[in-house]
């Protein structure tokens, strides 16, 4: 059921705004220009609070992003660190010996699992 509307809204716009709101009548199918204006402004409003949240979800991934690019880098750090260590290897004969530990793989370039 619609409501009775009491009040009345005032403003002006141009010739040219008028023709393209009477064009978009036709388009949308809206009884008259009171009527398109209306159901934009609605939409308008209702767009309001999504749009607000699609704000908080577009920082939350801003922030994502730059954890991951920190961690990366630690990464990258820790890796390039490990690769001056020296770690103590068993040998074939049973002794132990001192070697660096080089990487099989940076962190960009993965070991092929296929």
């Amino acid at each position: 059921m619609l409501s009775r509307r009491q009040r009345l809204v005032y403003f002006r716009i141009s010739e040219e705004e008028f023709n393209d709101f009477r064009s978009k009548c036709e388009e949308e199918g809206a009884r008259s220009i009171s009527d398109l204006v209306r159901s934009a402004v609605k939409r308008l409003i209702a767009d309001g609070g999504r749009r607000s949240h699609e704000q908080d979800v577009a920082v939350r991934v801003e922030r994502l992003e730059k954890l991951i690019a920190e961690v990366s880098a630690q990464l990258q750090f820790l890796a390039a660190h490990n690769a001056n260590q020296r770690f103590p290897t068993e040998n074939v004969n049973g002794s132990w010996s001192v070697q660096s530990h080089t990487p099989e793989f940076t962190l960009d370039e993965r070991p092929d699992t296929a």
